[in-house]
Formats: structure tokens, sequence, C-alpha cells
């Protein structure tokens, strides 16, 4: 217990506060919504920078932290890039319709969860801090790059929209739009 406060007091409110907002976006992502382009970005932008940032603040050797890096950035490209996207779009309100899902609440617990208990086993025990903090770049890599390769998907989704119906286009999602 006491080590459970040590570690609790020991965390930055900036992580509390980041996987509050990661916990309420993958719940509110379990019904269908409809939401504005430029909120989708967010929670990949969140991701992508937490990322770049475990690679530029990592101390030790720039090129094996690099090398680490880009080896779990191939993994998590690839898996974002074959990742569906379903959606509608209105583009005349600028809104995407995306189906409730349980994938997104999953995947971002689980990318926090794995830098948070990550830093903390590198905290607790510092004879092994090397070997955590080189598997916190793999999951920063892995995490950035999977959001770079979804952000394709996305992308080359949203684009087909005129282009008539598509695979990541199901045309009976139902909308929770938002207040206008």
């Amino acid at each position: 217990m006491q080590l459970l406060n040590e570690v609790l007091r020991g965390t930055p409110i900036w992580v509390f506060a980041l996987f509050g907002y990661l916990l309420w976006a993958g719940i509110r992502g379990l019904t269908p919504s409809a939401r504005k382009v430029s909120r989708v970005w967010i929670t990949p932008a969140i991701f992508i920078t937490w990322g770049v940032i475990g690679l530029v603040m990592r101390s030790g050797p720039l090129a094996a932290n690099l090398l680490h890096w880009l080896i779990a950035a191939l993994v998590g490209a690839g898996v974002g890039v074959l990742a569906r996207v379903p959606m509608q779009v209105d583009a005349s309100k600028n809104l995407v319709v995306q189906p409730g899902s349980v994938l997104p609440l999953i995947r971002n617990v689980t990318i926090f969860g794995a830098h948070y208990a990550l830093n903390v086993l590198a905290a607790v025990k510092p004879e092994l801090s090397a070997q955590y903090m080189t598997w916190d770049i793999y999951v920063s890599g892995a995490s950035a790059w999977y959001f770079a390769g979804w952000a394709i998907r996305f992308l080359s989704a949203y684009r087909a929209r005129d282009r008539g119906p598509c695979l990541d286009r199901p045309d009976d999602i139902p909308a929770r739009t938002p207040p206008t």
C-alpha cells in the first residue's frame, strides 16, 4: 500500500489528466457519434506527440534509441494502415459519423498503461531502468506510427466518400450528432 501511495504521489498531475481524457474519449466512442473532423485528430495527435517526445527525451545513445524506435514504428505503421476506419462523411457540415466500438478504449488504455507501467517500473527498480526505458521506446515508436498509419487510412477513407460506397463507410451507422 505504501508503494502504491508513493507511485501515485510521484505521478505528475498531467498524467492523471491525460488518462482521464483518454478514458473519457474511449468511453464516448462506445456509442455511435458524429464529430467535427478536427476533433477526430485529437487522440492521434496526443499519441504521435507522446511517441516523438518519448524518443527525443530518452537518455542514452541516440542511434540505438532511434533504431529501437524505428523497428517499433514499422510494426505500428503496418497495423495502423491495416486498421479499419468505418465512417460516413457529411462534408457539408464537416462531420464524420463513426460507429461505436470498444477498440479505441482498449487501444488507448493499453498504450497509456504500457507507458505508465514501464516508467513506474523504471522508477521503482532503478537498476533495470535502462531495460524498461528501451521497452518504452518501443511503445513510443509503435504508438506514434500506429496513429500515423491510422491517419493515412482515415484520410483515404475520408477522401473516398465522393467515389460511392466502400468498406470503410458503412451506410447504416446511426448518428449521435453534436450540438450546433
